[in-house]
């Protein structure tokens, strides 16, 4: 039971993200809107469902990878908890850190500025090394 829930909360984090990143946020904030004036009520429309979206994602992740980490102690693998609780732990980064940084600056109208740019690219940036750590927790527990 523990190696299925390990698999199911790292396989399906994997498939959540993947979604998000590949479909959800691209068909909320297609290129159309993105080319709308930042203070457009579409494009802040569109960037509020992306926020709202990324918040829920995170919690599930920060949830499901705290399952895991448990799951691989209790199949006595305390290595197979390194990858998901890294994976936690950009999560909380991204909760704690990113997305409140970007909504105070969206809030403040301060969009525009590089520091936006960097900080959204870190966000992205999280979620990929998220999945590529969850794809690398399946992989590792599938072998042995």
């Amino acid at each position: 039971m523990a190696r299925f829930l390990y698999q199911l909360s790292c396989g399906g984090l994997f498939g959540a993200q993947l979604f998000f990143a590949a479909v959800a946020a691209q068909v909320v904030f297609p290129r159309e809107v993105a080319g709308l004036a930042r203070d457009h009520p579409r494009r802040q429309l569109a960037a509020d469902l992306v926020g709202s979206m990324l918040a829920r994602l995170d919690a599930a992740t920060i949830a499901l990878t705290a399952v895991a980490v448990i799951c691989a102690f209790a199949l006595g693998r305390p290595r197979g908890a390194i990858a998901p609780l890294l994976a936690g732990l950009c999560a909380v980064a991204s909760a704690a850190l990113i997305t409140p940084a970007i909504h105070a600056m969206r809030a403040a109208g301060t969009t525009a500025s590089g520091r936006f740019g960097l900080l959204h690219g870190v966000s992205s940036g999280l979620l990929l090394l998220e999945m590529i750590l969850l794809a690398v927790a399946v992989f590792l527990l599938r072998r042995d």
